[in-house]
């Protein structure tokens, strides 16, 4: 029998792949923003029964009420607008003559409006915290018409103007309280969960396990859909296959957020493994060389027998059974390699061993100068694009997972370059570039101390 060449075969270093960046938008629904506002802003202002002064002569009174505030988003960020509609009176009081007086929005009169937008800056701090700054944007009448102003021509008041003035620091007042109860939502904690879940192995075979390996965590941007801000994570990993027992999960914690992330998200890419065992390759080899006559003037052989098997310095051993002119075992060995025009998986330097028997030697030189071998190397040609599609499919599966509650895992991957083959005692191991399409869909609720709206 042949035996390996002296020495240590080490196994090919895979080439480096480019790192996959996953999506991962995770959504909050704007409600714990917009309670947290219904409650600290006031939904009624002012009072008719108390003037604001304006001067030492003159001075207003108004009344207002506000609707509930409305979300929006507008240049990458959250607005909340409130529609206020008021009663007011402009007062003066000249020297030495009764206080006079006009109003607008009183008796049967329409009541002026103003619009008042808050517009909130939202992000993640490295820590993982909900940040809010809330701000008045603006705060203006609804429309420019008659409708929505309020002066007092005779007095020389603009009570609209006053009216603004005053609720103004009124709602400011109230928007570092509203900032603070956002700040309780804990986003960390539902990161982290399924940060976790991420390191842990997947099974796609009993001896094959999927290893998503993320290495970083940064934020791309801010947008709001369907009533609900979306934070949109890009994750950073370096997926890979292992074959064999399941490997030992190594748990780090979620790493600090990154900002402003550029990568383009929703990548996948990797190294696959196709598995061909030796006796499907000898199947397959049966099948495309016993029974075939082989001759050279006047000697032939017939093949009889043929069997595929591994040595353990890269190269497998073809043992062919003939007989007719010559009768015994021939013993072939080779390297295989991937034919990547072909997609096949060749064995292209097949050539007799040694340790082929004497009695055969004189026999093997006929054999040589005839078409024998290369009719041999064309029958050892193994199509790969059926094996690598099994465990591209295994790999998909693996990849469209519920990870925890609320947390999926969806993706999709192609073949594409064929890297190389190893000869392994069990299998023929045809390695090959995947890529493809990985996100997360992240919606579980999210829960605050005594709120449980947030998601």
């Amino acid at each position: 029998m042949p035996k390996p060449r002296p020495g240590v075969w080490t196994v090919p270093v895979l080439p480096s792949m480019p790192v996959s960046v996953v999506d991962a938008p995770v959504t909050y629904a704007v409600e714990p923003l917009r309670n947290a506002l219904e409650a600290s802003v006031p939904r009624t202002f002012g009072s008719l029964d108390e003037r604001v002064r304006i001067d030492g002569r003159k001075s207003v009174a108004y009344a207002a009420v506000r609707t509930p505030f409305t979300v929006g988003f507008e240049d990458g960020r959250l607005t909340l607008t409130t529609t206020l509609s008021y009663r007011a009176r402009g007062y003066y009081n000249p020297p030495l003559s009764p206080t006079v007086s006009a109003g607008c929005g009183t008796g049967d009169s329409t009541p002026p409006r103003m619009r008042l937008v808050l517009t909130s800056d939202l992000q993640l701090d490295s820590t993982w915290q909900l940040v809010t700054r809330t701000h008045v944007s603006s705060l203006r009448p609804l429309t420019a018409t008659p409708r929505d102003a309020c002066k007092v021509t005779f007095l020389q008041i603009d009570v609209t103007d006053q009216v603004m003035k005053t609720v103004r620091p009124l709602v400011e007042r109230q928007l570092p309280r509203v900032d603070r109860r956002v700040a309780r939502i804990d986003v960390k904690r539902r990161v982290s969960r399924w940060y976790e879940q991420l390191q842990k192995s997947i099974r796609v075979t009993d001896s094959l396990w999927l290893q998503l390996m993320p290495v970083r965590i940064a934020l791309g941007d801010i947008t709001l859909r369907d009533s609900q801000f979306v934070a949109n994570i890009r994750l950073r990993a370096t997926p890979r296959l292992v074959t064999g027992p399941k490997p030992e999960d190594l748990l780090r914690p979620l790493p600090p957020l990154r900002q402003t992330s550029t990568d383009v998200g929703d990548s996948v890419h990797l190294n696959i493994e196709g598995l061909l065992d030796y006796q499907d390759a000898t199947a397959m080899l049966t099948k495309q060389l016993v029974g075939r006559d082989f001759r050279r003037f006047s000697r032939s052989v017939t093949v009889e027998r043929v069997v595929l098997s591994a040595l353990s310095d890269g190269r497998v051993l073809l043992t062919t059974t003939v007989g007719g002119s010559v009768r015994g075992n021939l013993y072939l060995v080779g390297t295989p390699q991937v034919d990547r025009v072909e997609r096949a998986l060749i064995v292209p330097d097949l050539d007799f061993d040694v340790a082929t028997s004497d009695a055969l030697v004189s026999s093997v030189a006929w054999l040589r100068r005839g078409d024998f071998l290369q009719r041999l190397r064309d029958g050892a040609k193994f199509p790969l694009d059926d094996i690598l599609e099994r465990t591209r499919q295994k790999v998909e599966g693996a990849l469209n997972r519920d990870l925890t509650d609320g947390v999926r895992l969806s993706g999709s991957v192609h073949t594409s370059r064929l890297v190389d083959v190893l000869v392994h005692p069990r299998w023929l191991v045809v390695r090959a570039e995947a890529a493809g399409t990985l996100a997360l869909d992240v919606d579980r609720p999210l829960r605050r101390a005594r709120d449980s709206t947030a998601r």
